[in-house]
């Protein structure tokens, strides 16, 4: 009986310990999530005007080949960095002569900026609700070659050993979603023009998936907790 109250005060000792000590960072690679990834930009039409060329309920398109990684901290979420890795060449709305203009000089200029990428800077005002972290996520966004500061609401969620349903793969899986309205000045695109065709704010929906390698230890956290 007395070896039974000894183990028990051990293990709480030892949860206590774990629970307060720093876990260092880990690797959430975004490639091997594949279709998982998603960043959508909407556009929109006004809703009356001679100019209007598709639909006024807005058309989506989307980014293919998405790379890049998050290192995330359990304990320390502000923390966090990472990039997110695009093609500008790769984005698609499913209308040829849409998928066409996007990729002209005062659009992206995809022939001389085939790159954009985001670097995550930090996790700003994190915020545990429930078993998802909410926070802004502020960092810098290269576009047509021109960097810019940005920042974007967004939710994680933490999904330990979840790696192994995807690819048969050990590790854990971090999911960020998140969602922005960047007008075209900010951006560079063609702004001030074509008004009548194409709403100058510009949607973004981003569905990030990083798999790590490794599966973390199962300790008392609100990321970790089931739903």
């Amino acid at each position: 009986m007395r070896v039974r109250k000894k183990l028990l005060a051990w293990s709480s000792i030892v949860l206590a310990m774990a629970g307060t000590a720093p876990l260092s960072a880990m690797t959430f690679e975004l490639g091997p999530m594949g279709s998982l990834n998603k960043i959508e930009v909407e556009l929109n039409s006004p809703k009356s005007g001679k100019g209007v060329s598709f639909s006024p309920q807005g058309i989506k398109g989307g980014f293919s080949n998405i790379a890049g990684k998050i290192e995330f901290s359990v304990t320390n979420p502000g923390l966090t960095k990472g990039n997110v890795l695009l093609d500008a060449r790769t984005l698609r709305f499913g209308y040829h002569r849409v998928d066409t203009d996007a990729q002209k000089a005062d659009w992206l200029n995809s022939t001389d900026h085939p790159k954009i990428s985001f670097e995550l800077e930090s996790l700003q005002n994190p915020e545990w609700k429930q078993n998802s972290l909410v926070a802004q996520a502020h960092g810098s966004l290269l576009i047509k070659g021109r960097k810019l500061q940005i920042s974007l609401p967004v939710k994680i969620r933490y999904f330990r050993a979840e790696r192994k349903k995807y690819d048969g793969r050990q590790g854990d899986l971090l999911m960020i979603t998140g969602q922005q309205t960047l007008t075209r000045e900010i951006l560079g695109i063609n702004s001030g023009t074509m008004l009548d065709v194409i709403l100058n704010e510009i949607s973004v929906n981003i569905t990030l998936v990083g798999a790590s390698k490794q599966v973390r230890p199962l300790l008392p956290t609100p990321l970790l907790a089931r739903p």
